[in-house]
Formats: C-alpha cells, sequence, structure tokens
C-alpha cells in the first residue's frame, strides 16, 4: 500500500505542476489518503469536517482572513494547471479564480488540512464559432463554470489536487 502511494505522489508531482510539497508533504499525503478511506461515503471517526467559508463569507472561527487571502492565492495557483489540462480541450475560462469554499479536516480534533474548491466562469466552445480569440463569439457557447477542489496543509505549506476531484466543466 505504501509502495503505492508513494508512486502516485511521484506520479502527481510530474503530472501535477501547480502542487507544492514542503517538509511533512509525505505525512500529509498518507493523512489525506486515510482522510478520504473514511470519509468515502460519509465521514467515520476520528476524521470529520467543517465548513468555514462559503458563499463569501467566513462561517467559523478556525479560519482567519490571513488564511481565506492565502487560501485565495493558492486557488488561483492550482487553477494555473488548468491551462495544461482541462483548457486545452473545448473549453474557455475567463481566468477570475474564485474561491468558493473551504472545509476544514479534523483528526479528532485536530485540524489536519483545508479543502479548498474553487471555479473560474467557462464556456464550452466544441459547438459554437470560438476561435480562441474572439471573445465576443461566446456568447453563443454552453455557460459554466470549471470547479476543481484541492488539499492544503494547516501551515499553508504544503497543497495537491483532489485527484477525486479534478477540473470538470459544470452547465
Amino acid at each position: 500500500m505504501r509502495a503505492i502511494l508513494f508512486s502516485l505522489i511521484a506520479f502527481v508531482a510530474l503530472q501535477a505542476r501547480a502542487d507544492q510539497y514542503f517538509v511533512g508533504s509525505r505525512q500529509f499525503a498518507e493523512e489525506i489518503q486515510k482522510y478520504q478511506e473514511a470519509c468515502e461515503q460519509g465521514c467515520q471517526k476520528p476524521y470529520r469536517e467543517a465548513l468555514f467559508y462559503t458563499n463569501g463569507k467566513i462561517t467559523s472561527a478556525f479560519l482567519s482572513n490571513g488564511e481565506l487571502k492565502a487560501l485565495q492565492k493558492i486557488a488561483v495557483e492550482q487553477a494555473g494547471i488548468w491551462a495544461d489540462t482541462i483548457l486545452e480541450g473545448d473549453y474557455y475560462a475567463e481566468g477570475n479564480t474564485e474561491l468558493e469554499e473551504v472545509t476544514g479536516i479534523f483528526y479528532k480534533s485536530r485540524l489536519v488540512a483545508y479543502k479548498i474548491q474553487y471555479a473560474e466562469r467557462a464556456w464550452e466552445t466544441s459547438s459554437c464559432d470560438f476561435d480562441g480569440e474572439d471573445v465576443t463569439a461566446l456568447e453563443g457557447c454552453p455557460e459554466g463554470i470549471i470547479r476543481e477542489t484541492s488539499f492544503v496543509s494547516p501551515d499553508l505549506k504544503t497543497f495537491i489536487r483532489n485527484h477525486d476531484d479534478l477540473a470538470n466543466f459544470y452547465n
């Protein structure tokens, strides 16, 4: 199991250039894997989730304005990889990444990660006459959003995309 996890981390590090690894990143990735297994169908003890930020408002004292600004910056950095992934296909995004939600992930009473959900306004371009440059042509394209989630360590130094919820277009 560990060999698979380390191989996955190495693969992710090569593929997801937007991810950032820092001291303790291996332990962080292992903690995230344990969390995902425990929360596959609703969180099981000792893990739990708490919503910290939604609809443009901080909803918990566990999240400061400074941390929120840092998480917004990480969301923008993470969305930067979309140019080499989802935007290589039939999608165009406006480039204004918004942090939609921040969820705290706890092991017992200890915060082990933030899960951030971020999105950009986008258009699906395969069924319209968008040439990649004239944005007025987007009016004839289906509009929606591109959304993705990432996990961020409590010290805000390590962050990895959630490979169970990579960037996708929703209309």
